[in-house]
C-alpha cells in the first residue's frame, strides 16, 4: 500500500519558544523572498520542521485582514510541507508576509511553493 502523506500541522510542528524564536532571529540564520513572502529559517537539530507564521499590524491594522492571511500562509505550507521531509536535521522557519496587499489563495500557494522549493535547494548540500 502506497505512503499516506499527513497534511496536518500539529503542536510539535508550530515554532512557539521564546528561545527558539530569539536563536531564530538573534542571527546565524539564512532567509530566502518571493514576494510577499519571506521565509526565515535556521537548523534546528531535532529532525522535525517547525514553523512559525507573522504578519505584520504596520500593513493591516485590522485584526481580521492579518488572520486571514495567516490562515493562507498555514494552509498552504500545510499542503506543500512534503517539499521540504527530506530535511533530516530538522529546520526553524518563520513565515513573514511583507506587503500591505492581500492576495487570492492561488497567488499564496505558488509564493509558498516558490520558497518551499528554494528552502530545500539551499539546505540539501547540508543534509
Amino acid at each position: 500500500m502506497a505512503d499516506v502523506v499527513s497534511h496536518t500541522l500539529s503542536k510539535d510542528e508550530r515554532l512557539s519558544s521564546r528561545k527558539a524564536l530569539e536563536e531564530l532571529f538573534g542571527g546565524g540564520h539564512q532567509s530566502v523572498s518571493a514576494f510577499p513572502i519571506r521565509a526565515v529559517f535556521m537548523p534546528n537539530g531535532l529532525g522535525m520542521v517547525r514553523v512559525m507564521v507573522s504578519v505584520s499590524k504596520r500593513y493591516f491594522k485590522r485584526a481580521v485582514k492579518r488572520n486571514l492571511i495567516k490562515r493562507q500562509l498555514r494552509e498552504a505550507y500545510r499542503l506543500q510541507k512534503e517539499l521540504l521531509e527530506p530535511v533530516e536535521s530538522g529546520l526553524d522557519i518563520a513565515f513573514l508576509w511583507t506587503s500591505d496587499e492581500l492576495l487570492p489563495t492561488e497567488k499564496v500557494f505558488q509564493k509558498m511553493q516558490n520558497i518551499l522549493l528554494r528552502i530545500h535547494e539551499s539546505i540539501a548540500p547540508n543534509t
